[in-house]
């Protein structure tokens, strides 16, 4: 947890210097939503600047890009520039952070953010809406789970694919503090559903249909294992199965959920 907090107050420190105060900097993703877990916990921070910032935002996020190339190896994503070289790394695959840099809307907290590739050049969202909508749908405990899931079995379903998707299968049932029954509820609905499921941005429902993220052939990936993981669990209580599911080789319980990252009180702050 340490080495997360040094990270984002090194970078934060760096964009200081760069930018001055102009730009909000905060936490975001699975670290601000409390998802994040410890086999898979890459960091997240936006960098907003105020809707009177007159360039575009493309210019804006070449230059975040620009000025992070100075300190840092990087990596251009869709919306993102992520940092590949963090101190403290023993290699380039060990975590990353991505700084999302973006331009807040006048008179809202809603922001528009540069997109590189895709169908459209920018999109609008609202990262409280995010933290909100998943933190209050009773699911992070499940989400750890799943996500684990994820990793353990080497998916790569975007994390906030995955959230979103968690929070829909879930959407009225009452046994969400069961995380065996949760997690079945979940994998059932990636082995019907996930092939042609729609999913929404809550922070812009119309405007930003996330599912479009997710290849065809992606969702059938996905849509195997999930198969194969209801097939194997539906009606057995066998630890050794429920390991196999995991991928878990360390005999740990694994429905008490992974071992998550907690956050610190204050989490949306600087």
């Amino acid at each position: 947890m340490q080495v997360l907090h040094s990270h984002k107050d090194e970078i934060t420190k760096f964009l200081r210097k760069e930018f001055g105060n102009d730009p909000v900097i905060k936490y975001a993703g699975s670290y601000a939503k409390g998802t994040m877990i410890q086999e898979s916990y890459d960091l997240d921070i936006v960098c907003y600047f105020p809707s009177t910032d007159s360039r575009t935002l493309k210019e804006i996020h070449d230059d975040v890009a620009n000025r992070l190339k100075k300190g840092y190896l990087v990596e251009e994503k869709a919306s993102a520039v992520r940092i590949l070289n963090l101190k403290g790394s023993t290699s380039l695959n060990d975590y990353h952070v991505d700084v999302v840099p973006g331009r807040f809307i006048e008179g809202s907290s809603d922001v528009f953010l540069h997109v590189a590739y895709g169908e459209k050049e920018r999109m609008q969202t609202n990262l409280e809406v995010h933290i909100n909508h998943i933190v209050k749908s009773g699911c992070v405990d499940v989400i750890k789970l799943v996500k684990l899931w994820n990793y353990r079995n080497n998916l790569t379903i975007k994390t906030f694919v995955l959230e979103i998707f968690v929070v829909r299968a879930l959407e009225g049932f009452r046994e969400k503090a069961d995380l065996k029954r949760s997690f079945l509820k979940v994998i059932q609905s990636f082995k019907d559903e996930f092939e042609s499921v729609e999913l929404q941005d809550p922070a812009n429902p119309t405007g930003n249909i996330i599912s479009k993220l997710i290849s065809p052939s992606h969702r059938i990936l996905v849509v195997q294992a999930a198969k194969e993981t209801f097939a194997k669990i539906e009606k057995s209580d066998q630890v050794e199965l429920w390991k196999k599911v995991f991928r878990d080789d360390n005999g740990s319980n694994i429905l008490q959920g992974p071992t998550p990252i907690k956050n610190p009180p204050g989490q949306w702050a600087l």
